[in-house]
């Protein structure tokens, strides 16, 4: 006869389902994802909310209903605006992806001199502020100040102007080769990891490089293109800068000018602007969904039975052609506007000419020296707090992310789906959207009109940045040392602070790196959010744009390029040479 002895007959108490929940690691894991629920969530709820309530005829009380959305669709201006944001978008996004394309077929495929050496330059423009190019090609290409204009005006006696860029086209033209590495960093990887026998089939049967180039590389590396593609047009339609440098003053408004009019301007009214942010988050969402489930899924791959590199076109004579194209773009995207922007940083007046007489370093002296009674406050507090900013914001969002990618793929944490669920709506939403909601749901509180405002609104739009960087690293890493040291007794923090994080040192400050530069370059947040005192560094560029000349803004936009080309450098270092490419 057999007797069944159960625990509690041996006197061993189970633990209760509540002690199973309980555990510190379900405990971080669950406070972390509501933080960032709040974070994330509670701007966006007070936006749609403020897009249901309609001031009523004398501007003080509100009521709901959906007067909001008709005036975005009746109103002649906002369509307007609806329509010119489309343009831009569409145009930007073909002029972008034919020279990405062009780009990283010639840099990943050819045998075009310099390639290795000239492709870190083709990637500047990612980092640099488009608003800052938007006011260099200005200076460049402007009918009466414009230097390439007069200097055609010299040399050929040409009347009028031959270049204009204060138009829509100007806008295009500014954000495509801004944005061009955007499509040049999904494709170039795409090309790398191609396997050539399908091409060398081609060249077999007895295809040319054109007609293989079109027919068998491209369609392979589809998906890739319409992944950049995609993030070129949702970034364009809500890029502020240059749409507010070359197209609002001159009747070209797009829907990031009139929220931004909306929100701090004459005509202020929080929740018309709060309608027009959710119009353009619904487009840009749209968009991110589709590239996000139904492109990015689709990669085609061929699988062989022996590693492989892609082969190297000769291009014979024209590689030399390539060469001067590759040159070409970077001229436009960086060198032309920086030269510009140090010539006119020198004169006092800008007459679209170089005067030698007139030469003179006082402008920086009135930018960048606080103590100094000519300097101007808004440009140097806006260093100041720009520095402020991006360290702490940086750091403080290299923590989260560290914390949110060792949750989600490291523990068994029920807040992990959560989390992962978090990191991809921000990116959905362009800063100014983001930033009207964070203005709506913080307007009332003790962070209102301090620094401590910009800080949410930078965090919580850019987090998923740092946390990307962290969970590739940590798909890298192989979990058993992890496994290794809970099996020891070890507890999840432990594990994080003594295994993980020594292993994440060179990722972690490369991500750092990279959202420093980011946040000292945003300008749509910051536009929103500021006040008098919380001025950043892209403020004082836009305030002294529109308040002072523009060899000022020159100067200041100089001083920026140059701290955002030093961080460049680092993160190069930081990251490896390979860092952005593969």
């Amino acid at each position: 006869m057999t007797t069944e002895t159960s625990s509690s007959d041996l006197g061993i108490e189970r633990p209760s389902r509540w002690h199973t929940y309980l555990t510190m690691e379900n405990i971080v894991t669950t406070t972390v994802g509501l933080t960032m629920l709040i974070a994330v969530f509670l701007p966006l709820f007070w936006l749609i909310e403020s897009s249901f309530e309609v001031l009523d005829d004398m501007g003080f009380d509100t009521e709901w209903g959906l007067a909001n959305y008709r005036e975005i669709f009746h109103g002649r201006v906002i369509r307007k605006a609806f329509r010119n944001t489309l343009l831009i978008s569409t145009g930007t996004t073909i002029l972008a992806t034919f020279l990405g394309v062009s780009l990283a077929w010639i840099n990943a495929r050819t045998n075009c001199p310099w390639r290795e050496k000239l492709e870190p330059y083709n990637l500047i423009p990612f980092f640099l502020s488009p608003f800052v190019g938007a006011i260099a090609w200005h200076n460049l290409a402007a009918p009466k100040v414009g230097f390439l204009n007069n200097i055609a005006r010299s040399i050929f006696g040409i009347e009028g102007h031959i270049l204009n860029v204060d138009n829509i086209y100007g806008v295009i033209w500014v954000t495509g080769i801004f944005f061009t590495p955007l499509v040049y960093l999904f494709v170039v990887g795409s090309l790398r990891r191609m396997d050539p026998s399908l091409e060398d089939s081609a060249r077999t049967t007895g295809a040319g490089l054109l007609t293989t180039t079109m027919r068998i590389t491209l369609p392979l590396v589809t998906p890739a293109i319409l992944s950049g593609a995609i993030i070129v047009f949702v970034t364009s339609a809500g890029e502020f800068g240059v749409p507010f440098k070359l197209g609002a003053p001159y009747g070209w408004d797009t829907l990031t000018t009139q929220i931004y009019s909306k929100a701090v301007g004459d005509d202020s009214n929080h929740y018309l602007g709060a309608a027009m942010s959710m119009s353009l988050a619904v487009i840009t969402g749209l968009f991110i969904w589709i590239q996000r489930r139904i492109i990015a899924p689709r990669e085609y791959t061929t699988v062989t039975g022996k590693g492989f590199r892609p082969n190297t076109i000769d291009l014979g004579r024209w590689k030399w052609a390539a060469l001067s194209f590759n040159l070409f773009y970077i001229s436009l995207a960086v060198i032309l506007p920086l030269i510009c922007l140090l010539i006119v940083s020198v004169h006092p007046v800008w007459q679209g000419k170089i005067i030698p007489t007139d030469l003179t370093l006082w402008n920086y002296k009135k930018v960048l020296f606080l103590w100094s009674p000519d300097s101007i406050g808004i440009a140097t507090r806006g260093i100041i707090n720009s520095f402020i900013l991006a360290f702490s914001g940086a750091t403080i969002a290299m923590a989260l992310s560290i914390i949110i990618g060792y949750m989600i793929h490291r523990t068994k944490g029920f807040g992990s789906t959560l989390l992962d669920f978090l990191c991809v709506i921000p990116i959905g939403f362009p800063g100014i959207v983001l930033a009207m909601g964070v203005l709506i749901a913080y307007i009332k509180t003790p962070i209102y009109a301090t620094l401590g405002i910009l800080l949410v609104g930078y965090i919580t739009r850019f987090f998923p940045y740092g946390q990307r960087n962290i969970s590739s690293i940590l798909l890298a890493v192989s979990e058993e040392l992890d496994q290794s040291s809970r099996m020891a007794g070890a507890t999840w923090l432990t594990t994080l602070w003594r295994i993980t994080i020594p292993l994440l040192k060179p990722g972690i400050f490369a991500g750092w790196v990279l959202l420093f530069v980011i946040f000292l370059r945003e300008l749509s947040i910051s536009i929103i959010l500021y006040s008098v005192g919380t001025e950043t560094l892209s403020v004082g560029v836009l305030y002294l744009a529109d308040f002072e000349g523009d060899p000022l803004t020159a100067a200041l936009a100089i001083v920026q390029t140059i701290i955002l080309l030093g961080c460049i450098i680092l993160f190069r270092k930081v990251a490896g040479k390979e860092a952005l490419t593969a």
